[in-house]
């Protein structure tokens, strides 16, 4: 029993996030064929042939339609620069002091910061300009241009800080080494990516079949859950 329970510890220990939510999703489509039968009307069957055509009608859509994609996408295209450039790695030596940087690099980091110093201030002068363009129609942030383009704000800040930091230390010669660049860390993180499909799946699935109304639970939990399982596998 002892051999038997370490061996299924093992599996489980090594069991990855989109073969979790893949399970999770037979699961649902099983329950909610079982709560279809008895359940009554509260519950849509996911192997019924209307389940069926469902889900294949919304897999793509799903996928590419959530926020996460573009939001972590677009993250980490900006991160990638200052990535390959080597600028938070510099950043790391610095204050771990683990070894002294060189005149070059201690040139490229301060170019580099001034630079994100620089950006910040345009960006929160903006603000303050009277046509200023990153508020919404009547002054408002929420909604604004502002809010809406807020992730490919702080991307192209970063990203243009590490492109400094990489053309100084000569990291950068071209534009091409830019745009390897920005494709490192979508690269490294294609797991995530892989994972982000399943958790969609599954949840898209959940909010399709009733199953989370059917057992009374909220809403809001459900949303949580299903950002948290968004952004959480980014992480690992």
């Amino acid at each position: 029993m002892w051999i038997i329970w370490k061996r299924m510890k093992s599996k489980l220990h090594n069991l990855n996030g989109a073969v979790f939510f893949f399970l999770l999703t037979l699961l649902v489509a099983f329950f909610s064929w079982i709560g279809s039968v008895y359940g009554g009307n509260e519950v849509q069957s996911l192997l019924s042939a209307e389940g069926i055509r469902w889900s294949l009608g919304h897999i793509v859509e799903n996928y590419v339609q959530t926020p996460a994609l573009g939001i972590v996408l677009i993250l980490l295209m900006g991160i990638g620069v200052g990535v390959r450039a080597g600028f938070y790695d510099a950043l790391k030596r610095l204050c771990r002091k683990e070894r002294l940087l060189s005149r070059k690099e201690r040139r490229a980091l301060m170019l580099a910061s001034v630079t994100l110093l620089l950006y910040v201030i345009v960006i929160v002068g903006a603000f303050l300009l009277p046509w200023n363009f990153l508020l919404g129609v009547t002054g408002d942030l929420f909604p604004s241009p502002f809010a809406k383009g807020a992730v490919y704000i702080i991307s192209l800040g970063i990203g243009i800080s590490g492109m400094v930091y990489g053309s100084v230390v000569d990291a950068f010669r071209t534009l091409s080494d830019v745009v390897n660049g920005m494709s490192i860390l979508i690269a490294r993180k294609a797991y995530y990516f892989v994972t982000l499909f399943f958790v969609v799946q599954f949840f898209s699935s959940l909010a399709y079949s009733g199953l989370a109304e059917w057992a009374h639970i909220p809403d809001e939990v459900v949303k949580i859950l299903f950002y948290l399982s968004c952004y959480l596998p980014l992480l690992v």
